[in-house]
């Protein structure tokens, strides 16, 4: 009895050690060219998040790569799905919300440097404006004007240089201050 105890026990051991254990941990990823690529090790750091299709139940961390929220197993179908067939969308990663997330901050600050750009280009028009108003009241009003020209000295407006100011403010106050 002891022979036969010990000849199934040696059996089932021996059995046992034959079949092929399923890998504790198995990574599935689509690569650059899209190709499926299957590892007991985690992908390299190159690959994005989104297109990680299987991981262990527990994340590797030993290599630094924590993929969050990623599906702990994926259809068999998908996997040999089509490139044409369409997918039933699935829940954002992580990764995915804080993409977005940085998405919309982005755009808020771009709005927001925009809407300032434009506030202080309002501001300069309108200072702008009123220094060409007030120069146009300073010319119908009479009063002598002066210029500095190029070789630094002080000349006064006649009659006609007047009139041609006068005329030149105005085209400007009609162009730029409405």
């Amino acid at each position: 009895m002891k022979l036969a105890h010990k000849l199934l026990l040696a059996a089932v051991s021996a059995a046992a050690l034959a079949c092929p254990l399923p890998a504790a941990a198995q990574w599935a990823w689509r690569d650059a060219t899209g190709k499926m690529v299957y590892s007991d090790e985690p992908p390299p750091k190159s690959v994005p998040a989104r297109d990680i299709v299987r991981q262990p139940a527990a994340p590797a961390v030993s290599r630094g790569r924590a993929v969050m929220d990623a599906p702990a197993e994926a259809p068999a179908e998908a996997a040999t799905a089509p490139a044409g067939a369409t997918a039933a969308p699935r829940p954002p990663t992580v990764a995915d919300r804080e993409i977005e997330s940085r998405r919309r901050q982005q755009q808020v600050a771009e709005a927001e440097k925009k809407a300032a750009d434009e506030e202080a280009l309002r501001r300069q028009t309108a200072e702008n404006c009123e220094r060409l108003r007030a120069y146009q009241r300073a010319l119908d009003g009479g009063f002598r004007v002066a210029r500095v020209n190029a070789a630094g000295e002080k000349e006064i407006l006649g009659d006609a240089q007047r009139a041609a100011e006068i005329e030149r403010t105005r085209a400007q106050i009609e162009q730029n201050c409405r």
